[in-house]
């Protein structure tokens, strides 16, 4: 998503403020949340276009009016699905370290007791509104703000809490969505865009320099912008020849930052972690480095 001199002309007359992987106004943009847990369609900004998706339920499960309650708390249904009946998951949220899922008639069930085909996060179902929050009850869509991390310690002590911050995103199912995440960790998409079969708006999980701006404030309290734009010049340029872990790499023209389209952070023995599509439950990944021909003329060390 190349940024022209043009748009970037445009947003700054608008007053906008470009972020990462070419998204326009990350702004924060909240809307309320239910409390306790308990919610209706509306509370979930979900993709009114994806339609839920039938599971088979292992056994006889009760359905429950709040994530993460026994199986006879008040309010529950007994037996709201039988065992092989179809299970119509809408979302999917998480409460003391387990897996739940929110069905179309309203109720929550354990995930361990439906048959996803995994024992993560399922495939092609989305994230609930519930988790994407700016710690005020409020779902948050763009850029979001997070405590910073510890800046203390030595270089390599930094540089280590940047990658784990970064590995500790992987495996949780967090979509490519475009300009997701910041500081706090996972948000929604800014903008209506489809793209692989959904919208992006309703995407809950980082764009690419969301995802590396999280990393470098969870783990050394640096900020290194919003933007691949600003990231470009967040830190001293190296050779590529000479990439260590921690350092960014870019893909774009040259050493000019208005051309950058994508960014990864380097994780050593020829690896990078990056958040990139396609669009699904593997968005937040570690692979082999790619793409070389399209690299920036030198990798950004910000530590």
């Amino acid at each position: 998503m190349r940024t022209s001199t043009k748009i970037l002309a445009v947003a700054m007359i608008a007053g906008l403020s470009l972020t990462a992987c070419g998204t326009a106004d990350p702004t924060p943009s909240p809307a309320p949340v239910a409390a306790d847990g308990e919610f209706t369609d509306a509370d979930f900004e979900i993709d009114p276009a994806i339609k839920p998706k039938g599971f088979p339920a292992k056994v006889d499960i009760n359905g429950r009016k709040k994530k993460g309650q026994d199986a006879n708390a008040p309010g529950h249904k007994y037996n709201a699905y039988k065992a092989g009946q179809l299970v119509p998951v809408k979302c999917q949220s998480s409460a003391s370290g387990e897996i739940w899922d929110y069905t179309s008639d309203g109720w929550w069930v354990p995930d361990k007791y439906v048959k996803t085909g995994t024992d993560g996060w399922a495939p092609g179902v989305p994230r609930c509104g519930d988790e994407s929050s700016d710690g005020g009850g409020k779902k948050v869509h763009g850029r979001n703000n997070g405590p910073a991390g510890p800046t203390t310690g030595t270089r390599a002590e930094k540089i280590k809490r940047v990658l784990d911050a970064a590995k500790s995103q992987t495996g949780k199912g967090y979509l490519y969505s475009w300009g997701a995440g910041g500081k706090g960790g996972p948000s929604y998409g800014v903008e209506h865009r489809q793209r692989e079969g959904g919208d992006d708006y309703y995407r809950y999980g980082y764009d690419c320099s969301g995802f590396t701006l999280y990393a470098f404030w969870k783990g050394a309290g640096i900020d290194i912008g919003p933007a691949t734009t600003q990231q470009y010049t967040s830190g001293k340029k190296v050779p590529l020849n000479q990439l260590e872990p921690g350092d960014l790499i870019f893909w774009g023209d040259g050493d000019k930052p208005s051309t950058t389209t994508h960014v990864a952070i380097y994780v050593g023995d020829g690896k990078l972690i990056e958040a990139s599509w396609p669009r699904n439950g593997n968005s937040v990944r570690i692979k082999e480095l790619y793409g070389q021909s399209s690299w920036t003329a030198h990798a950004i060390r910000v530590i």
